[in-house]
């Protein structure tokens, strides 16, 4: 198939028709479109599933005022949390109140869901729905065991994005929040546009001394002047200055912080000796260009290390360069060249590596989207290359390249669209669950599966006489997915036993052919199960693939029944440890292991046996 860019050529506005047009065509009630337009928009900008418990949808009656409310765990048990020496980040509820069309008016809206929503968290609301009942009993455990890491956001999700006099009233709620829920309490908007922007990135002039220390490092001084220049060139671009800032540690601490006090005194009163007092910034980039002798063009910057530094220039010289009047001052003019002759230290980081390092570093408190990190990697645009010449599947290494090739493929089609669209961050964890039989972690954690992370690295490392990890895996894993689909796991299973199951199903499932493979030969490789799950996934196998299917759908469906001696109501640990709380129990690193869950490893050899009386014979032979 022929290659092309996948960057979208839409503009905005043809974008938003498109992603809307899903969600009107639908044959749904206003209500019913307006929970697809939520559960759409909010798991497209977490980049999350929801299939997880997680992910709660309360919209509708007796939901006060909460639509979605969903819980991003830090990555790490609570007690590895407390015991690090290290700052670590916490736990986030995002809590979602959705408005589709016209159903948003403006900043009434926001003061009116935004009271009626803290009114929720404080208990004051009646009548609310079983699941908002229980999401507020969770949301209430939460708010007495917090630690200052931990905090709650409160979500307003809009077709189109709210005006600066709609934020104000965003920052009322902020400050009632703070008060009254949590110290850490925060409020954001998102709309379609949202999801735009994180599509279409932005180049900006940066003008300045630079020096290239080495291919793909900038190091120099920007005047004072010109730095406000290239954030007012990037604001007027995307239309939101803060968004410059998604990969810093931290947001704008405001004017009133003491460090950012002092920076604005240096500012106002010193601005010349400015380079002197400050430690600099760092801008990370997907690509820089020479454009004349003292203008960089750098695409698609980042400030990672300086938002306060930046955010306070910013506000400062705002306040003055942009003040308006046609007239004169003597003293404005004499501070104006005293802010020409001051500079920033400035470093402008290249290279794919150090990007995705600097990156992780500088925004460990956002795990949720640190797979976005994979678009970085020289080995997943490997093998996308390859998913898409050997298989024709789209894989998806950056945020939205489904949607966008897509609409590609809609603008031109005279081309051959793929066959199928998946996510690589998903198929790695499939195979983590499945290969490398760790389904719990696959279920509760996104860090263990990032490049140089563990899981990562134990299914990148191969015996030298193993072939090494590529598509082939991905594609077998895709095909193991494919399975899990078509049965139905996940939020809206028909049985409530393959609700939460899908990567404990991709476990049992990869572990009864595993003893098949066994018993045809001598050790049993990570390559040998990729070679066996595709030569099962041909059309002339699909009878034994489906009993090997069935057989551990079975089991799942047996151990997660409340009968049986080996159920999961048994288990000692799931009982005694973990309360009853099925989410957590099946969220343990060492499920699927004896001392964790001794009764599934029995009820597996069982079925193991009852198999190969009946089918292993069928399936050996399909792997001949």
């Amino acid at each position: 198939m022929k290659s092309a860019d996948p960057k979208d050529k839409r503009t905005y506005k043809q974008f938003r028709q498109e992603w809307v047009a899903e969600i009107e065509d639908a044959e749904l009630s206003p209500l019913g479109k307006g929970i697809q337009f939520a559960v759409k928009l909010v798991s497209q900008w977490l980049d999350v599933t929801t299939d997880d418990d997680d992910f709660v949808i309360c919209d509708g009656s007796g939901d006060g005022g909460i639509d979605i409310a969903y819980l991003q765990r830090a990555d790490g048990s609570s007690e590895e949390q407390r015991n690090s020496t290290e700052t670590t980040e916490g736990d986030t509820w995002y809590i979602v109140q959705s408005k589709y069309g016209t159903a948003f008016t403006g900043s009434d809206t926001i003061s009116q869901e935004g009271h009626k929503i803290l009114r929720t968290l404080e208990g004051s609301s009646h009548n609310l729905s079983s699941v908002s009942q229980k999401l507020l009993e969770k949301l209430n455990q939460f708010r007495q065991q917090a630690s200052d890491a931990d905090r709650i956001v409160l979500v307003f999700a809009t077709l189109n994005p709210i005006t600066q006099q709609d934020r104000q009233e965003i920052e009322n709620i902020k400050i009632l929040g703070r008060k009254r829920i949590i110290p850490k309490f925060d409020v954001e908007d998102i709309s379609v546009r949202t999801i735009w922007d994180e599509q279409h990135k932005v180049s900006v002039p940066l003008h300045g001394q630079f020096l290239e220390q080495y291919s793909g490092l900038l190091v120099g001084t920007v005047p004072l002047d010109q730095l406000f220049e290239f954030l007012d060139s990037y604001r007027k671009k995307t239309g939101n200055l803060d968004q410059i800032y998604e990969r810093n540690v931290r947001k704008f601490l405001g004017n009133r912080n003491r460090i950012n006090k002092g920076i604005a005194k240096t500012l106002n009163e010193n601005p010349e000796k400015f380079g002197l007092y400050n430690n600099g910034i760092t801008i990370v980039v997907s690509q820089y260009e020479k454009a004349s002798c003292d203008v960089y063009k750098v695409n698609d910057p980042y400030i990672v290390n300086g938002c306060q530094t930046t955010k306070t220039i910013w506000e400062v010289l705002d306040g003055k360069l942009n003040a308006g009047g046609t007239g004169s001052d003597e003293s404005t003019d004499s501070w104006i060249k005293q802010v020409r002759s001051g500079g920033v230290v400035t470093k402008i980081v290249r290279d794919e590596a150090d990007l995705r390092n600097i990156t992780e570093f500088t925004n460990s408190q956002n795990a949720v989207r640190q797979q976005d990190f994979t678009a970085l990697e020289t080995g997943f645009k490997n093998w996308a290359a390859a998913m898409e010449r050997d298989y024709k599947i789209f894989l998806e290494i950056q945020r939205g390249g489904t949607e966008s090739r897509k609409a590609w493929e809609k603008q031109h089609p005279e081309e051959e669209p793929f066959d199928d669209y998946v996510n690589a961050f998903d198929l790695i964890k499939v195979y983590g669950a499945g290969w490398l039989g760790v389904p719990g972690i696959a279920f509760s954690k996104n860090l263990p599966f990032l490049p140089s992370k563990p899981v990562y690295e134990k299914m990148v490392s191969r015996e030298s006489a193993e072939p090494e990890f590529g598509a082939r895996d991905l594609y077998a894993a895709y095909k193991i997915k494919c399975a899990a689909d078509e049965i139905g796991f996940g939020r809206n299973a028909k049985f409530p036993s393959r609700r939460l199951t899908r990567f404990l199903f991709y476990h049992l499932l990869m572990r009864m052919l595993h003893s098949v493979i066994s018993s045809m030969q001598p050790g049993v490789p990570p390559s040998a199960l990729t070679d066996a799950v595709i030569k099962l996934s041909n059309p002339e196998s699909k009878a034994q693939l489906d009993d090997l299917v069935n057989s551990a759908v079975q089991l799942i469906d047996s151990y997660m029944s409340l009968a049986g001696d080996r159920s999961i109501n048994k288990e000692d640990s799931f009982i005694k440890k973990y309360n009853g709380n099925m989410n957590a129990f099946l969220k343990a690193d060492d499920l699927g292991k004896e001392n964790h869950s001794p009764l599934l490893v029995q009820a597996l050899a069982i079925q193991d046996a009852a198999f190969g009386m009946t089918h292993k014979d069928s399936v050996a032979q399909a792997l001949r």
